[in-house]
């Protein structure tokens, strides 16, 4: 896990060094972000574990663009299925790569904790692209990792009607769609 974090820092910091533009006119005018900005994203997350059926998520985060390309902010969501609600709240990194440019690359990092079936650590690793407009709205996409602690469970065994305890992963691949103003 450790090398494939350092592997995306260096991908990040070798991409960013050659993406530099040098007073690169902005043909499309599209609106650069600066300064305080919103997301509300929703998401469809297939977890790893059988036991855990497909779920539902919605998020909002709310911070601040430093530079146009770094954002920093806190955010909280609801993940949910039939079976159980996980509810995050976290802080969020995100990265836009071509901040002048209407398409551009954007990778995301949420780290924080959850309620839900208990209070556990959570974690989300979103790679995806950012639409910009003129004005100050844009919509993304992404395909994120999703990281949630083990709930501990108990449940009825339908055979020997006895309680059994088993633990559930809620972890999974998500797709996510959002806006931004």
């Amino acid at each position: 896990m450790k090398k494939v974090i350092l592997s995306l820092v260096m991908l990040l910091m070798a991409t960013s060094m050659f993406a530099q533009e040098k007073d690169v006119p902005n043909p499309a005018k599209v609106r650069v972000p600066s300064g305080y900005q919103g997301f509300i994203e929703q998401g469809n997350t297939w977890h790893f574990d059988k036991n855990m059926p497909n779920s539902i998520s919605l998020s909002t985060t709310h911070g601040f663009y430093f530079n146009g390309h770094i954002y920093a902010g806190i955010g909280l969501g609801v993940d949910f299925n039939n079976d159980r609600a996980l509810v995050p709240f976290y802080t969020n990194l995100r990265y836009q790569f071509n901040n002048t440019r209407v398409v551009s690359p954007i990778i995301s990092l949420r780290l924080g904790s959850y309620v839900g079936d208990g209070l556990g650590a959570y974690g989300d690793l979103a790679f995806g692209v950012r639409f910009a407009s003129k004005r100050d709205f844009a919509v993304s996409a992404m395909v994120a990792g999703t990281y949630y602690d083990k709930i501990n469970e108990s449940y009825y065994d339908g055979y020997h009607h006895t309680q059994e305890a088993r633990q559930i992963s809620p972890s999974g691949i998500s797709l996510r769609i959002g806006i931004e103003w």
